[in-house]
């Protein structure tokens, strides 16, 4: 990714990411004041936690839903709190909030921080204060997740989990010495993810399952340099596959990808088998785990039982664009025609990375979406039936204004997608290195074959005189006539090898094949919930906005290099102006609803005396 040199003001920018944390701490000080007592689901959470406490591990309220990692995980905080200083002795809502501002403010960011590194290839060498990124700080501000910081929910905990458990599986990915305990740590940490919550499965073993098998077909296949189907197919069982940059592929493409990955893995089972073996261990676990207790949700069955809900793959891109919209806005722009665009936002992108929806995605694309808004609109009892949540009001707007309302925003779900996937493409990929070319018929350099020696008188007259003067001159260092010899074919191989690796080692660009990954476990996640809720697009927000490529440097800066300080450092606020745009729109949402919550409560008519309060 084209960058430039780290200045002033981007160092300080993350110097101030440990402080800026400080408000999840702050944010959960402001609910224990206002709102002393357990808060909707945090009725049955609490007491709970407390059972547990009391080492009263048979009591389990049948209201409860999801399973116990959150209790225990507060336990174990506590009861470590309890050893070192001689409190909690007694577990409140307060000291329950805590364990989960705990897990927010200071494991969160640590293990998204490492992850993150590992995703994009970074080699992290900067002091502690300094070392969490702004992308890091971004997340954990990102509104749903700031705003269950300060209450006892299971979504921090779950996240966590699987933040882990995907650190864990890129080191079993890399091999070594001790592949078996980063196997062990990852069957650990996935189970642990599904403890906190039953649809993480989708993330632990299709998620990082999917990107193992991507991972392993491209480190023993060639890469096709056709697109043309045909011949995707034909080299496809030559083990090569087709994965192109998302910057340059169609929809097309997409479907060309599917298909050559899919004739990859027949191609090689025992291979891919052997290489998700612990992924399937952890599915098999989730598979007893639903035949024991004769369903997915522990509690409220008659509430929860899953379905088939396409309409949430539709709701997920206007969710993304809301919360997103400031690294969004100037990469969109970047892809309408040069005569439209300010010199001052231009990034500079290839043409072929300037992809406007073509015809036929929406020919395709547009009926589909249709289709599910007609067939597919579900909608759950409690949605309508509680105003206290913000998804009551849009769907109000989307099923009470108009009937044709809900049509009409086919149009916004396909545009929000479009510029959602497009994402993984916003940056300007920097041109390989150049391999040296090496004939094949090159030959090792080797000293001229010595020829029999003419007598003195046999010599012209000229040799004579040059052979007296060779004799004469003093003799070349060896070294020097070793630095003049030609370089021989595996020195030159050598060195072509060297920048092979080197460019392996630099980060890539996201490719359809991840995409693709990514949206059969967001699917899976989603269509099964009948609830539309937005805690349940965290984990594929976050998942999404963690593999974004950097942000790519103005067309002006990577033209001409800064040449000064001032110069480089508006080269880095104009770098970085979008995610210090999309950290002051998360605060400006995290002001407002957290005002709202603790500010605005009103009554309901059945239930006089208590305070209702607006929330996700």
């Amino acid at each position: 990714m084209s960058s430039v040199p780290e200045s002033n003001l981007g160092r300080a920018a993350r110097y101030a990411v440990p402080f800026a944390l400080i408000l999840i701490p702050a944010w959960r000080t402001k609910v224990n004041t206002e709102v002393p007592e357990p808060y909707l689901d945090e009725v049955f959470h609490v007491p709970q936690a407390q059972a547990y406490w009391a080492h009263n591990w048979t009591h389990w309220d049948p209201k409860l839903t999801t399973p116990p990692g959150l209790y225990l995980w507060s336990y174990l905080l506590c009861a470590l709190l309890l050893a070192l200083r001689g409190s909690p002795t007694k577990l409140d809502t307060e000291a329950l909030r805590t364990t989960n501002v705990a897990t927010a403010a200071i494991f969160l960011p640590w293990r998204l921080q490492t992850l993150s590194d590992a995703v994009h290839k970074v080699r992290n060498t900067r002091p502690l204060g300094a070392w969490l990124s702004h992308t890091v700080l971004n997340i954990c501000l990102f509104p749903p997740l700031f705003f269950f910081s300060g209450l006892y929910y299971t979504d921090i905990l779950a996240l966590l989990a699987v933040v882990e458990a995907y650190n864990w599986d890129l080191k079993q990915a890399t091999g070594g010495r001790r592949a078996w305990l980063s196997t062990l740590g990852f069957l650990m940490f996935g189970l642990a993810a599904l403890m906190c919550r039953q649809t993480n499965i989708f993330w632990v073993s299709v998620f990082l399952g999917g990107l193992q098998v991507v991972r392993k077909i491209r480190q023993s296949s060639k890469a096709c340099q056709s697109s043309d189907f045909s011949a995707i197919l034909k080299r496809g069982l030559q083990n090569e596959i087709y994965d192109p940059l998302v910057s340059e592929a169609s929809l097309q493409d997409y479907v060309k990808t599917g298909v050559s990955l899919a004739i990859a893995s027949l191609k090689n089972p025992f291979l891919i088998v052997t290489s998700v073996i612990p992924h399937i261990v952890i599915l098999g676990a989730f598979g007893a785990f639903v035949l024991w207790n004769n369903g997915v949700v522990l509690g409220h069955k008659e509430f929860h039982t899953a379905g088939i809900h396409l309409a949430q793959m539709l709701y997920i891109w206007p969710y993304f664009v809301f919360f997103s919209w400031p690294i969004l806005i100037i990469p969109v722009l970047n892809v309408l025609p040069k005569q439209f665009l300010p010199k001052y936002l231009n990034y500079g992108f290839p043409e072929k990375q300037k992809r406007l929806p073509s015809i036929l995605a929406a020919v395709i694309i547009l009926p589909a979406m249709l289709a599910i808004v007609h067939f597919n609109t579900v909608v759950h009892p409690f949605t309508l039936a509680d105003n206290r949540h913000y998804v009551f009001y849009v769907f109000r707007l989307l099923l009470g204004t108009h009937p044709a309302v809900k049509y009409a925003a086919v149009l916004a779900y396909f545009l929000c997608g479009w510029a959602v996937i497009s994402a993984f493409g916003f940056s300007v990929i920097q041109a390989p290195p150049r391999l040296l070319q090496i004939p094949p018929t090159a030959k090792l350099a080797t000293p001229a074959a010595p020829t029999p020696k003419a007598s003195a008188k046999e010599q012209p007259k000229e040799t004579r005189k040059s052979t007296r003067a060779r004799k004469t001159a003093p003799k070349k260092d060896s070294k020097q006539q070793k630095q003049l010899d030609p370089m021989s074919p595996e020195v030159l191989a050598r060195v072509q090898e060297s920048l092979i690796q080197r460019q392996r080692q630099q980060p890539e660009a996201p490719r359809v094949s991840f995409v693709l990954v990514w949206l059969a476990a967001t699917a899976l996640s989603l269509v099964t919930a009948p609830l539309v809720e937005p805690r349940y697009f965290i984990i594929p927000w976050v998942m999404w906005r963690l593999h974004l490529p950097p942000s790519s440097t103005l067309a002006t800066f990577r033209k001409q290099k800064p040449r000064n300080e001032d110069e480089r450092a508006r080269a880095d606020f104009a770098t970085n102006a979008p995610k210090f745009l999309e950290t002051v729109w998360f605060a400006v949402i995290n002001a407002v609803t957290g005002y709202i919550f603790l500010y605005k409560g009103f009554e309901w008519p059945q239930e006089p005396g208590k305070v209702q309060r607006f929330m996700w």
